[in-house]
């Protein structure tokens, strides 16, 4: 795993947030291209016509970033609709987008509606900022505890690679988890066989791992995997989770129906990898 150079981030698009002073995504970009040695483009999308106050509000949000954050080498601007950031980001080859909560909100439907027009296009992934305890003035707290839900197969793989370059980056706890939904009545042998045969699935993926421990979770449940993933990664107090999506690539991965789901109800950071 160790010998993938293509798990890493080089050029990280961070939406710029209208109206927001403390900018939590481009904090947390700048947060993680500064672990990952690469940079950040910001992309300023003016959804309407701005006003005087506002533009001068958003040039010195801009100035402010850029001077205070040496990972931020450029800024895209673009007036449209926010389908736009996806042009921005292939300009610069843009392979992780860094989006906020009121972002994500107005893209999603946007993303819903026209997905079959916007979707095919580059392999960039998704991180959804949910944490907001960063501002302008106070760098984001580092990841402390990773949670990485995927599936036991070549697919899950890249996700699996992903998080663990991460988890190395800021020396995070890392936890590789795996959801086992039942269906039908209660049956405890069953239950705990299954649990047993994806325990050793998960020591097989997580032998061939370097250089950092992987804690492995094994999680039987009758409800949905989603919820499954945000109540685990809550009641262990991860602050991010990773997860993969191989219906939808490009920043469509945030309209798989986990990735949504997860990312709604999460409690942390939400990163979604196209697989």
């Amino acid at each position: 795993m160790t010998t993938k150079q293509s798990v890493g981030y080089h050029s990280i698009v961070a939406a710029l947030t209208p109206g927001s002073i403390t900018q939590p995504a481009t904090v947390r970009a700048a947060n993680v291209a500064a672990k990952l040695h690469s940079e950040v483009t910001l992309a300023h999308v003016m959804t309407n016509q701005q006003d005087a106050a506002t533009e001068k509000q958003t040039a010195e949000v801009i100035a402010r970033l850029s001077r205070d954050f040496s990972e931020i080498v450029g800024i895209k601007s673009t007036q449209g609709d926010w389908l736009e950031i996806i042009r921005l980001a292939d300009e610069v080859s843009g392979d992780l987008i860094v989006l906020d909560q009121p972002v994500y909100r107005a893209i999603h439907p946007l993303l819903t509606i026209k997905n079959q027009d916007v979707c095919d296009h580059g392999e960039c992934d998704a991180l959804v900022v949910n944490v907001s305890d960063a501002t302008i003035d106070n760098a984001p707290k580092d990841y402390q505890h990773i949670v990485v839900a995927a599936d036991l197969n070549d697919q899950g793989l890249m996700t699996i690679y992903k998080a663990v370059r991460m988890a190395k980056r800021y020396q995070a706890r890392l936890t590789l988890l795996n959801i086992i939904e039942m269906t039908g009545p209660e049956n405890k042998e069953v239950e705990e066989n299954s649990k047993k045969m994806r325990l050793r699935g998960l020591e097989a993926f997580t032998a061939i791992i370097e250089g950092i421990k992987v804690e492995k979770a094994v999680v039987v449940t009758k409800e949905p995997i989603d919820q499954a993933i945000c109540q685990f990664t809550r009641e262990q107090g991860a602050d991010l989770t990773v997860i993969g999506s191989h219906k939808y690539k490009g920043l469509c991965v945030i309209l798989g129906k986990k990735a949504e789901n997860v990312t709604h109800n999460s409690h942390s950071d939400v990163l979604i990898v196209h697989e």
